[in-house]
């Protein structure tokens, strides 16, 4: 196939970059358009540009995604297929690589066609997955069918330390996890105390609020039996010494066996131990009665300094399902992301993904320190990634879900026209900005609401205002007048796009701080 890319000034070198690593069954030329930037061009200026060339010596035209308007009036004209390509000149050979570009629109840009094909085609994944669960061997848990072997892995979320909470705030986080993705809500409690009226009021309020399963989270015989007794759908965690004291309340609910013997203290840490108790155990469970069981043999945090840790655990997963493939496996995240200090988003997707290779059925977050806040969501869309390319049959990238906040996976860069420009190096210095007599903003974000909030002092008086973006606050600020000084302006736009980016990404924001800061290695070659 012959295609002509059309370009401008700036971006020639960028697509003929592009182009050689495009595929050798496409014959590409570059048409540069009389303009800087491409975007600028119209239908009618293209194809006024077009009736320059010989258009019978190629069978489709592709136009940068970025270009305003329709390029249907530009085919009724020339008699050729005119398609928008992806925005970026970087993409193109991705496009090409993957899609046929005669399925491309004369009206939306590629990128646009691309991601919703792709998020379509996932979603259809997804779907076809879920169906295939009941004719496999399952588990449920209050309607929820957890296969065997995965995919799908279910999320369950934990609220730690619930007894903390009023009930006003266990409802408020519990809606939240749901809405990020749990496919489980958790509940623990306060470690070593028995609580059991609190753990059954708050089970019933649970199950009374949100139509959806519920695990309670506790070793404490009185709190399983509590818990059970007011509706709990699942329990973790079984150890030694409190399978026979439950065993008659959890026959028909699914239990989380794990590693450890409270009657010794003791808790396995090697592979040896953990597979040698969590088997012990289980066959206590079953003798007595209790026959709907989870395997979790716990996920040790990273530990450099013994012969225990994440490394010796997952080897202890790997090896349990090798010896007892019929028991579904839990493991839980928080060991290890809540003992790094690294980001939660990539710790989260690759321990998911980890999951996936070894068969566990189910994840559990929680979100205890400022560092895993969003946990929940990074899991679900983790575990989703793993079935779409467990389907797929691909490592878990271009799947049509990703989990690249901080990163992109591709560079996009955007071209000057210095000709004839002065070139001035700005002042790294902080200045002070003039104080506008109109009055001052004083700006938060407000995780917990999902808001920003700017609060205006001055000769108006006290206002405040809310919304989830930096441009619909700030065109509030200009209806109403509430900046005269055009520094005054231009810091504000500043610090309400660094609040934006802080609501989206869970960062701090602290007015006139900056929200990023970089960490190098220590230098110890001085």
């Amino acid at each position: 196939m012959k295609i002509l890319l059309l370009t401008g000034k700036l971006a020639e070198p960028l697509v003929r970059a592009a182009i050689d690593m495009c595929p050798s069954s496409y014959e590409i030329s570059v048409f540069v358009m009389p303009i800087d930037v491409a975007s600028l061009a119209t239908p009618r200026s293209i194809a006024s540009y077009l009736r320059k060339i010989k258009l019978e010596d190629y069978d489709l035209i592709m136009v940068s995604g970025a270009i305003q308007g329709s390029m249907k009036p530009v085919e009724d004209a020339l008699g050729i297929k005119v398609v928008k390509g992806p925005k970026h000149a970087v993409d193109i050979p991705m496009l090409l690589n993957t899609y046929d570009p005669r399925r491309l629109s004369p009206d939306l840009p590629a990128d646009t066609i691309l991601i919703k094909e792709i998020r379509d085609y996932a979603e259809k994944i997804l779907k076809k997955t879920e169906t295939s669960i009941a004719s496999k061997p399952h588990i449920e848990v209050d309607g929820l069918l957890i296969p065997v072997d995965p995919p799908p892995i279910r999320v369950i979320s934990e609220v730690t330390e619930a007894h903390l909470l009023s009930e006003d705030e266990l409802i408020r986080t519990v809606r939240r996890r749901i809405e990020e993705g749990a496919d489980i809500l958790g509940l623990g409690f306060q470690a070593g105390v028995a609580n059991p009226e609190k753990v059954k009021n708050f089970v019933k309020l649970i199950k009374r609020e949100f139509d959806f399963p519920l695990v309670l989270d506790s070793i404490i015989p009185s709190e399983i039996v509590a818990g059970v007794e007011a509706g709990a759908d699942m329990v973790m965690s079984l150890e030694a010494g409190n399978i026979r004291k439950v065993a008659d309340k959890i026959q028909r609910i699914p239990a989380v066996v794990i590693p450890y013997d409270s009657r010794r203290g003791f808790f396995a840490r090697d592979v040896e131990d953990k597979l040698r108790l969590l088997e012990m155990n289980i066959k206590t469970a079953f003798e007595h009665n209790v026959k709907n069981l989870i395997a979790d043999p716990v996920l040790e945090p990273i530990n450099l300094s013994g012969s225990t840790g994440t490394f010796q655990s997952l080897m202890a997963y790997w090896m349990f399902k090798r010896e007892r493939p019929e028991i579904p496996m839990l493991m839980g995240l928080c060991n290890v992301a809540e003992l790094i200090d690294a980001d939660s988003i990539g710790v989260n997707a690759l321990l998911t993904m980890l999951a996936a290779e070894i068969e566990a059925s189910l994840v559990l977050v929680v979100e205890k320190s400022v560092k895993t806040m969003g946990s929940t969501a990074e899991a679900k869309i983790a575990a989703q990634m793993a079935t779409i390319a467990w389907e797929k049959r691909i490592p878990p990238k271009d799947l049509g879900l990703n989990l690249l906040i901080f990163k992109d996976k591709r560079k996009v860069e955007t071209r000057l026209n210095l000709t004839g420009a002065v070139i001035v190096e700005a002042d790294e210095k902080n200045g002070e900005y003039p104080r506008d007599p109109v009055g001052f903003f004083t700006i938060k974000v407000n995780h917990k609401d999902g808001r920003i909030e700017v609060l205006y002092s001055g000769v108006k008086g006290k206002i405040l205002i809310r919304g989830r973006r930096a441009s619909s606050i700030y065109k509030e600020i200009l209806r109403r007048r509430l900046l005269s000084e055009l520094s005054h302006a231009l810091y504000l736009g500043v610090e309400l796009g660094k609040a934006e980016d802080a609501l989206r990404t869970g960062k701090s924001y602290v007015q006139e701080e900056s929200l990023f800061e970089q960490t190098r290695p220590i230098d110890i070659s001085k």
